[in-house]
């Protein structure tokens, strides 16, 4: 069975506060890198992290951190994309006018 994230911490210290009380009760924490990538091998001391543990652990450990399996915030890609894609467009279209407004009048 696969891992299932059971927790999404601000930094390494949060997701090893975790972790530890996750391994106190005997499950099989994991934490990565919470990227896009899904960690794929980066190593960094900042950013967030994801604290995952097998799959037939999330029940127990969902208990143990006071979460429910509806608390999961479901994150859609699709949604990131169009942000991405409308923040590029904008700034495309408001190159020709802080272009304009640094050269100053001709």
């Amino acid at each position: 069975m696969s891992d299932v994230a059971v927790a999404f911490t601000r930094d390494h210290v949060e997701a090893e506060v975790v972790a530890g009380a996750l391994r106190v009760e005997r499950l099989h924490p994991r934490i990565a890198l919470d990227t896009p990538l899904g960690g794929g091998g980066l190593v960094s001391s900042t950013g967030r992290r994801v604290v995952y543990v097998p799959g037939e652990e999330a029940a127990r450990a969902r208990e143990i951190l006071g979460e429910s399996e509806g608390d999961e915030r479901e994150d859609n890609p699709l949604v990131r994309l169009v942000i991405i894609v409308a923040v590029i467009t904008g700034l495309l279209l408001a190159t020709p006018f802080v272009a304009g407004i640094c050269a100053g009048p001709t």
